[in-house]
């Protein structure tokens, strides 16, 4: 908790100045030991005593810290000692401020990588149940499919205060290149068919031909931008349609406008100042949570996403209570990576792969997975096998290290090949004992000959900027973040095994 945390930075400073030999003391008491010190000084050469003071201040119901510093000096003729006390209370109040942010940005990754570890296994597996066919429809809807979204709920709140912490800390992470947006806006409109079937709603999508086929922009971002407005319609729009439209910009043809319009519940004139605060909920006449999903920090970081992926204007809202709302804005077809506050821009995340076991005529559909955690394992080992590839597994790192340098010692058996080369790539986690990811990495690019340039993949539950950061510096090829899903492991394998691209 927060006080546990202050008290804990409390007491490691207190342990700092019992060892330094700091006074806890009244003002009192610290002025008789300010003059008994110049008082019994014989030390007389010109080098300054420095000693503080901790003061209970008894009036004042507080501390004070006070800095003093003795110094001989030669005034009027006269030997003198001159006297500088400071106050330093608010010094040491920054610092212990520093040292709480640090503690909750520790706190929040360990949190979040302990959420997405088991979501990582729980939405994989509901989803492979409700792809089956023998298992009854009535099961699917009553239990699975509430399941299943519950469980993204909870992924989606917790994405959501990773993205507000991120931003707060200038560590957003922005990934430009050019893709193809008719195809992307079709990918999210399909996430969204199914739940609008369902609930009664038409759901309908509109892309100008006339706009260009690619742009330049960060394709997941604005992605999650359009799925926030696309949930929030599907929310608060009980009967109706919800519509997506994506089209030429009416005042800069340089610009695209996104918008997404709902026959929902609208807003208030008093509700539209609410939706891009933190943690703003808005409340109905009936005192009732018109969102009952969320923490209210949807709206806000889509705002600020636009903003850095170059929207001038910001998100614009136009809402008629009772009768529906209209999310928009725009962004340019092409930009020049902009200078932002607030995020990290670098280039997207894929690099070439390295000459690789993949340009050899092995035979082998052989794939190292390297995860501590069981249910992880038991989970990538399912979506692999469905790819059609066979999977060795190791709990740690130098588990893996051991068969990468002597698979056939291990039981690992060659194919027909003769120059089979066991492995045609590696999937590690990042946090792992004994060995994590990244010095298997490294050990692994020290290993001589085709073994020691075998693509590898580093997949984590956190994410974070400086890990990706480590991770390609350490010899990664690619990242994936947790929790994977089949069509995402699938078109990263095709990347780097494209003699099997038909076989998955």
């Amino acid at each position: 908790t927060e006080s546990g945390l202050r008290n804990q930075s409390r007491q490691e400073e207190e342990s700092i100045l019992r060892e330094r030999g700091v006074n806890r003391c009244s003002i009192k008491g610290a002025l008789h030991q300010l003059f008994q010190l110049a008082h019994n000084r014989t030390d007389k050469s010109q080098n300054p005593v420095r000693f503080e003071v901790i003061c209970n201040a008894s009036e004042e119901k507080e501390e004070k810290n006070i800095e003093v510093e003795l110094r001989q000096i030669f005034f009027m003729n006269s030997d003198c000692l001159l006297i500088i006390m400071k106050d330093v209370a608010q010094t040491k109040q920054v610092s212990r401020l520093k040292a709480l942010d640090q503690y909750k940005d520790q706190l929040l990754a360990s949190v979040t990588h302990e959420l997405r570890t088991p979501l990582n296994c729980i939405i994989p597996m509901i989803t492979e149940v409700i792809n089956d066919p023998a298992i009854p429809d009535a099961t699917k809807e009553l239990t699975l499919k509430p399941a299943v979204n519950s469980a993204q709920l909870l992924m989606n709140l917790v994405n959501d205060i990773l993205d507000y912490s991120r931003f707060k800390r200038n560590k957003l992470t922005l990934n430009f290149g050019e893709f193809d947006l008719s195809s992307k806006m079709i990918e999210i409109y399909r996430l969204f068919e199914i739940q609008c079937r369902h609930k009664g709603i038409d759901l309908s999508c509109s892309i100008s031909s006339t706009l260009p086929k690619t742009i330049y922009s960060d394709k997941n971002r604005l992605g999650q931008v359009i799925i926030n407005f696309l949930s929030n319609a599907l929310k608060f729009t009980p009967k109706g349609s919800i519509s997506l439209s994506v089209q030429p910009s009416l005042k800069d043809k340089d610009y695209v406008m996104f918008k997404v319009t709902d026959t929902g519940l609208g807003l208030k004139r008093e509700h539209l100042a609410k939706l891009f605060i933190e943690f703003g909920k808005i409340e109905a006449d009936d005192h009732l949570s018109l969102n009952p999903q969320g923490v209210g920090l949807g709206l806000l970081i889509s705002n600020q996403l636009v903003a850095l992926l170059g929207g001038k204007e910001g998100i614009k809202v136009t809402s008629t209570y009772g009768q529906g709302s209209e999310f928009s804005f725009e962004l340019p077809i092409k930009i020049v990576q902009p200078e932002t506050a607030g995020a990290t821009i670098r280039a997207p995340s894929k690099v070439q792969p390295r000459p690789s076991l993949i340009t050899q005529s092995c035979e082998c559909h052989r794939i190292l997975s390297v995860d501590d955690n069981d249910y992880n394992q038991m989970v990538i080992e399912r979506m692999l096998r469905k790819l059609n590839f066979e999977v060795v597994k190791a709990f740690n790192g130098a588990e893996a290290l051991k068969l990468m340098k002597d698979p056939a010692s291990a039981g690992v058996q060659p194919c027909n090949w003769s120059d089979c080369h066991y492995f045609k790539l590696v999937v590690t986690d990042l946090q792992m004992p004994v060995l994590d990811g990244l010095e298997l990495i490294r050990q692994i690019r020290c290993l001589t000959g085709q073994v020691g340039r075998i693509p590898i993949i580093l997949s984590s539950a956190t994410g974070e900027e400086p890990q990706v950061k480590e991770g390609f510096t350490a010899g990664m090829n690619d990242f994936l973040c947790k929790p994977l899903t089949e069509d995402l492991l699938r078109e990263c394998l095709k990347s780097y095994i494209p003699m099997y691209s038909a076989l998955i």
